[in-house]
């Protein structure tokens, strides 16, 4: 019978401690600094206005939130809330179009897991800083102590004691046999975090410029060109003209092939700049040779039979198509 007496006690202990666990966390803060009293169905929950405010350990699930400004202008807010079992809620005091102050969710995350986050106040603004915390029981925790007595040679649990504590509830349970009745204790804290930040004041000489940046294209587009092309961006005509020059330096058709592949292998060409580079040569299997390289290497492939034109003998022209046919 004293077990059974025990085990009822501690269950319904156990489920009074659930129903208190079901708390929320609400965080209000004013976007331009305002100082403010928050009231939560009518506790007040800040002893003096300040611009944010945290309020911890809501049990209702429509609790409704009253909102009264410092200056005696602003008119209060009055808004009932719908919360979720076990959430941190984020809110903040802003000023809509019509110049009226409003309440905007900006976040919630499950107890425990949300990560402190505000706006940046203004730089004249200051908030409280957050005070040491000081090492107290591990919520959930629950400890059992159970007394036995023994009569007569037999032992009998003729007692039981329980620490059960929970965010903001800690509660003591003891439960003795015979005329010493259950005993419950409840006691209800409430922790209060303040916080001071101080914010450096913007350099007035830093100007960020918001302008729009004009976006480069990725791929260059010839005016009056729409076949398909070889490479992105050929080399502009002040490009080539230094390129030219170079080459026209160059006495030896050799250095001449060495240095127009040079200047291939990391640039693009246009057709009419292969057919340039072509007429510097002076032997008709240099210019077939050097047709032939800068094929991949030309931005407006479709155009390359004009190329054709550079060539002295008809089988260099069928040499280079069957080569351009294969690729």
């Amino acid at each position: 019978m004293n077990m059974q007496r025990l085990s009822s006690c501690f269950l319904l202990a156990l489920i009074t401690c659930s129903a208190f666990a079901q708390t929320n966390d609400l965080v209000v803060y004013s976007d331009d600094g305002t100082h403010f009293t928050l009231l939560v169905d009518g506790e007040q929950k800040n002893a003096t206005p300040a611009s944010r405010v945290v309020a911890t350990g809501i049990r209702t699930v429509t609790p409704r939130m009253t909102i009264r400004f410092e200056e005696s202008g602003i008119q209060p807010i009055n808004k009932p809330l719908y919360l979720e079992a076990n959430m941190e809620y984020t809110m903040m005091i802003t000023t809509n179009k019509k110049g009226e102050r409003v309440l905007r969710p900006t976040g919630q995350a499950p107890l425990g897991t949300a990560v402190i986050s505000s706006p940046q106040p203004p730089a004249t603004f200051q908030e409280d800083v957050p005070l040491d915390g000081t090492t107290g029981p591990v919520p959930g925790q629950t400890t059992t102590t159970t007394i036995v007595q023994e009569v007569d040679g037999v032992t009998d649990p003729v007692g039981m004691r329980m620490d059960v504590v929970v965010p903001g509830i800690s509660m003591n349970v003891n439960i003795q046999d015979g005329m010493g009745g259950t005993t419950t204790t409840t006691t209800t804290t409430t922790t209060t975090h303040s916080s001071t930040t101080t914010h450096p004041q913007q350099d007035p000489a830093l100007i960020i410029d918001r302008r729009p940046v004009a976006i480069e294209p990725e791929v260059y587009h010839m005016p009056g060109y729409t076949g398909n092309i070889g490479c992105a961006w050929p080399m502009t005509g002040a490009e080539f003209d230094d390129v030219r020059k170079s080459l026209e330096s160059k006495g030896f058709e050799d250095t001449k092939m060495t240095m127009a592949k040079q200047v291939g292998s990391n640039r693009c060409f246009t057709v009419d700049q292969v057919k340039g580079i072509m007429g510097l040569f002076s032997f008709e299997d240099s210019k077939l040779d050097f047709a032939k390289y800068a094929f991949e290497r030309t931005y407006d492939i479709d155009n390359y039979f004009k190329v054709n034109d550079a060539f002295s003998f008809e089988s260099s022209i069928e040499d280079l198509n069957e080569y351009i046919m294969a690729r």
